[in-house]
């Protein structure tokens, strides 16, 4: 349980998201070592996997964005100290998370080779990634189920046990990649579905570590067979309802994410292989971000919960502020380093050349990328779902998708202007984040009435200073 005073924020900081950077550091470790094993077996193996991945990792977080409250909910409950209601909505988030998944996997199994159309892939990038998305959306209900016990982990305060998972489902990845792409020994030669194999096999052992961490005792937070598998339509509804505007936020970014990917596909297999190489790397400095971000949600839940919005408005400031240093460090290593970098993956002579670019174009938005997570984070975490949604679809719709088809495709600046494209967007969703955030009142944002004079006050920090005078009282 965390001890929620000012001056144990940065113990607090550090303590949730240290092991949410390496968990999610492993978690893209899946990806990139994927990308590098496959590299060996040509470009237009590295665009198959990337581009059915792209496929694949956009249906998980729409569906799983119908459950993204449990951990805010979560963390408010636990704030609270109402452990037993914080257990219900775990279970409930669970069995949506099957319920989700068991409904999916079949449609995706089924249109994999369609979807992969839709994509304008090239006829030999279809063949081949077909079989890697029909294996992995299978099991589509272990990837959500996961991500489910993650977050409610997450929300009671437990980062360290994603992580420790996270890193095993990595190592287990790795090894069955090498044994089935390549044939290792009694094992047969798959190629790029020997990837999609190695990704379910880790991800069947991850689950289940998570689903048994829940059941224990001496868990953060312990749930029964009971919580999860009847039905509390009260907790339910609330989950979806609150997870609704999230929910529509994510399906236009991944919507959004999926477009930006067919523009590139259609750029070719060699800006595609480009592409999906700079994603993987660029991907590694989205952790620090996102981690805080994901922390920074937990505070503000759990500070809410406890009455404290001084402590929930500083928790967002001072996690804004290491994700800066973070990820400024990222932009320079990309400028300074990109050669290097990309020549990990060893891809031909063409695909390195616009790799390279990409990368350096990417170290433009990472201070912007910082601001945008953090404070969409933490109004999440305050229960603000709204602000975040708006933003992401302003966005999405106004800026990413058309920026990267004006500027790739009618100005012909290829991948390099599809990539300037997303830098533009991100520069100003920061910015749009921001002002939200200190233009709309408090009551707005954190659900805390006040009187009518009191509640159109746009400084937070004065407002937050009545909030808890009125609570003293």
């Amino acid at each position: 349980m965390l001890e929620l005073t000012e001056n144990n924020l940065n113990k607090n900081i550090f303590k949730l998201s240290i092991p949410l950077v390496l968990e999610n550091i492993f978690h893209m470790s899946v990806f990139v070592s994927d990308t590098i094993m496959i590299a060996r077996l040509g470009t237009e193996s590295i665009a198959a996997v990337g581009l059915a991945g792209t496929v694949y990792f956009v249906a998980s977080m729409v569906f799983s964005s119908l459950n993204i409250a449990s951990a805010s909910i979560i963390a408010r409950h636990v704030g609270a100290k109402e452990m037993g209601k914080a257990q219900i909505v775990a279970g409930q988030s669970i069995l949506l998370s099957l319920m989700l998944g068991v409904a999916v996997s079949p449609f995706l199994v089924v249109f994999a080779r369609k979807l992969l159309v839709v994509m304008s892939a090239e006829p030999i990038v279809i063949d081949l990634g077909v079989g890697y998305l029909q294996i992995v959306s299978g099991f589509m209900v272990l990837r959500l189920i996961m991500l489910a016990c993650s977050g409610i982990l997450r929300g009671a305060g437990d980062t360290k046990t994603p992580m420790k998972v996270t890193l095993v489902i990595n190592i287990i990845n790795v090894l069955f990649n090498w044994l089935l792409i390549y044939g290792i020994g009694p094992f047969p030669r798959l190629g790029v579905s020997g990837v999609g194999y190695a990704t379910v096999i880790s991800y069947s052992i991850g689950t289940g570590l998570l689903v048994k961490k829940l059941f224990e005792k001496e868990a953060v937070i312990t749930i029964s067979i009971q919580q999860m598998v009847r039905l509390h339509i009260e907790s339910l509804r609330r989950i979806i309802r609150i997870s609704i505007p999230a929910a529509i936020d994510t399906f236009l970014t991944q919507m959004g994410f999926l477009f930006f990917t067919k523009i590139v596909t259609m750029l070719g297999t060699v800006s595609l292989a480009a592409h999906e190489i700079a994603l993987r790397i660029e991907s590694i400095s989205f952790m620090p971000g996102f981690a805080l971000a994901v922390s920074t949600a937990t505070l503000v839940g759990q500070s809410l919960g406890a009455k404290n919005v001084n402590l929930a408005l500083l928790s967002m400031k001072r996690s804004c502020c290491f994700a800066l240093v973070l990820m400024g460090f990222f932009a320079l290593i990309f400028i300074l380093l990109p050669e290097q970098i990309v020549g990990l993956f060893r891809p031909e002579a063409n695909v390195f050349s616009l790799a390279t670019i990409c990368l350096m174009i990417s170290a433009i938005e990472q201070p912007a990328l910082a601001i945008y997570m953090v404070y969409s984070g933490g109004l999440r975490g305050a229960g603000d779902m709204v602000s975040p949604m708006i933003v992401a679809i302003v966005g999405t719709l106004c800026l990413h998708v058309p920026l990267a088809y004006v500027l790739g495709i009618t100005f012909q600046l290829g991948l390099a202007g599809v990539w300037l494209g997303a830098a533009i967007d991100w520069i100003v969703r920061a910015v749009a984040i921001y002002i939200l955030y200190k233009k709309r009142t408090m009551e707005e944002y954190y659900g805390v009435k006040l009187p009518a004079k009191q509640a159109t006050c746009k400084n937070t920090k004065e407002v937050a200073n009545q909030v808890e005078t009125q609570n003293q009282n």
